[in-house]
């Protein structure tokens, strides 16, 4: 079972990526040459893509370190911890899919939650969102399906917080939807793209493969 910081190194490995400007050595008889912004999970695995396909490229990183948001810090050989993200979903198919080539080993990291609101504690199977923003929510998820390419562009350069109170969110349905999504996306909604939040919802309410 490959854990995931030998597959940053393989991926690196295979993709011949350092850090800095690297170049990817590929034998092929095209002429097509790519360039990789980024050596994070996105640019490695199109990488290893290319590389595979026998297509020459070189992957350019800012930082000293690989792995972009995927950040594996080593504070004793035995003892790591995760800086960046570490979540995968059910609609992460790409994901998925890599996990799945490199034998990655997923843990289970779903877990009950109570909540207090208002100095009063609710069991984990005992709280949800409201039924009025219920309702909303699955006439705003039904609605995604006639968004045209414009609608989505617009709705890509908004913040999810925005867009949540755009659409009036009680402030106790907000503090739920915060929470939930900020474990899925791994940082606040004031920093998600409301197209790509709303895009994941959208997909998942369509597989009913919901992650919360």
């Amino acid at each position: 079972m490959t854990t995931r910081r030998e597959f940053l190194k393989q991926t690196s490995i295979l993709t011949a990526g350092a850090s800095l400007a690297p170049a990817i050595s590929c034998s092929s008889k095209s002429d097509r040459k790519v360039i990789i912004i980024g050596a994070g999970i996105a640019g490695l695995a199109a990488g290893y893509k290319l590389k595979q396909a026998g297509i020459p490229a070189v992957i350019l990183e800012a930082r000293d370190r690989i792995g972009g948001r995927i950040f594996s810090y080593n504070i004793t050989d035995n003892l790591v911890i995760e800086l960046g993200a570490e979540w995968v979903g059910k609609s992460h198919e790409r994901i998925l899919e890599l996990c799945e080539e490199f034998d990655l080993q997923l843990e289970d990291n779903t877990f009950d939650s109570d909540k207090i609101f208002d100095n009063e504690h609710f069991k984990f199977d005992n709280w949800d969102f409201s039924p009025e923003w219920q309702t909303k929510w699955d006439k705003i998820i039904a609605d995604y399906g006639n968004y045209t390419e414009q609608d989505k562009i617009i709705l890509d350069k908004m913040d999810w917080w925005r867009f949540l109170m755009n659409h009036d969110i009680p402030e106790r349905d907000l503090k739920i939807r915060e929470y939930l999504d900020s474990t899925d996306f791994g940082e606040s909604i004031r920093f998600v793209s409301a197209y790509a939040a709303l895009a994941e919802y959208a997909e998942s309410s369509e597989k009913n493969e919901m992650d919360f």
